[in-house]
């Protein structure tokens, strides 16, 4: 079970800082010129395609069905009689936390802070609309029998969106310290019984896919609210959010002068 987890490990970490998705002057996602760099390529999506696909195979193959109760099975032994580690309810959050005090410390950036916010606020209504839209359609048990909404990870998802971000913003060294951290999330919510192997695999894909949408749609948010170049200097973000822990709805603001 441990060989199979680190082999999930190893595999995305080697697939999201690879040549495909390097962040580079000829690519779409180095946001330090024109609006042109934001265009959609075909080939973001290998990655969280490939990641959702696998999985959503949990749901209906048998094998996957399997590796998911294999998974579950060595959890429940690894934790023995031990309380759950509560830090994932924060771990999550420390990718895109990490992002700011980077750049309130002074570390030059790939974007201005205008774009992070937007992209930022952005992928998080993504990732909010893909997870629980996931979550309520699909209702598939936890197993510790909580709730039905085990599919996919909102922590996960959250975790991994924070590394995507803060890879493309301050490069792959920074951003493979922010999918270490986002992996750890993934292994926290295995061993504290809350979700499948199957929920966390699907979550990284959402999330990562998530930041990308962020990219992809900030040119043209940009020009809704007027915030291109010579324009208006003031911007007003919205961002909902949501404790899938405490079910408890939230909004986010901000206001970039």
């Amino acid at each position: 079970m441990i060989k199979k987890l680190l082999l999930f490990t190893t595999t995305v970490l080697i697939v999201a800082f690879s040549p495909v998705n390097a962040t580079n002057k000829t690519d779409t996602l180095s946001i330090s010129g024109t609006d042109s760099q934001y265009r959609f390529k075909a080939k973001e999506l290998i990655l969280p395609g490939a990641l959702v696909a696998v999985g959503a195979t949990s749901l209906f193959l048998n094998p996957m069905e399997k590796l998911d109760e294999s998974v579950h099975e060595g959890m429940v032994n690894m934790r023995g009689n031990h309380h759950r580690i509560g830090l994932d309810e924060y771990l999550r959050f420390v990718p895109t936390a990490t992002e700011y005090i980077l750049h309130f410390s002074g570390v030059k950036s790939n974007y201005d802070i205008k774009d992070r916010l937007l992209v930022t606020a952005t992928s998080y209504a993504a990732m909010f609309v893909l997870t629980q839209g996931l979550k309520h359609s699909i209702n598939k048990m936890r197993p510790d029998g909580s709730d039905n909404h085990s599919f996919p990870s909102g922590h996960v998802a959250t975790a991994f969106l924070g590394a995507e971000n803060l890879r493309i913003s301050y490069g792959n060294w920074w951003g493979l310290a922010g999918y270490t951290i986002a992996t750890g999330t993934a292994f926290l919510r295995l061993y504290n019984n809350r979700h499948w192997i199957g929920d966390v695999i699907g979550a990284a894909g959402i999330g990562i896919l998530s930041s990308r949408i962020g990219y992809w749609l900030l040119p043209w948010e940009k020009k809704i609210l007027g915030l291109d170049k010579g324009k208006h200097d003031t911007s007003f973000i919205a961002m909902p959010t949501y404790d899938s822990y405490h079910n408890a709805p939230g909004l986010a603001m901000a206001i970039q002068f």
